[in-house]
């Protein structure tokens, strides 16, 4: 999966995914994670959107376990071949259509802290996009 990335010019890397810009302005993104018996690394990937300053991941679209990466080391470096994310703030991973979850910073990597200011900023610019972030009263 790695391989074919490379080919395409507009991809980014964000912590273990990358994010793939299309011609038509559409992002899709490549997200890898240990398999729970092995350890090794198997792809997923699915459509994402920018939606102000946050990069939605929508629901899994395929996977895949060719070209499986062994250890996070090698992922790392893979991944640092294409150039940083940083066209937005913050990411989440919207689950079933309308519920996010999992808000994060993009530079960082940490998780956006429920009841501050800029959590209840982000959750109503999603709230307006017919997506609901979880509430301080809210588990998943």
């Amino acid at each position: 999966m790695i391989k074919s990335l490379l080919d395409r010019q507009s991809t980014y890397h964000l912590q273990n995914y990358a994010i793939l810009e299309n011609e038509d302005n559409t992002y899709e993104y490549v997200g890898w994670d240990p398999d729970k018996k092995t350890g090794e690394f198997a792809w997923i990937r699915g459509n994402a959107a920018v939606v102000d300053d946050i990069l939605c991941f929508g629901s899994i679209t395929s996977d895949g376990k060719e070209e499986v990466i062994e250890t996070q080391l090698e992922l790392d470096y893979e991944l640092q071949k294409f150039p940083k994310w940083d066209k937005t703030k913050y990411f989440c991973v919207v689950l079933g259509g309308s519920h996010a979850s999992l808000l994060k910073f993009c530079d960082t990597g940490d998780f956006a802290k429920k009841g501050t200011e800029e959590y209840k900023t982000v959750q109503e610019t999603l709230k307006k996009h017919g997506v609901n972030l979880p509430s301080d009263d809210a588990t998943f």
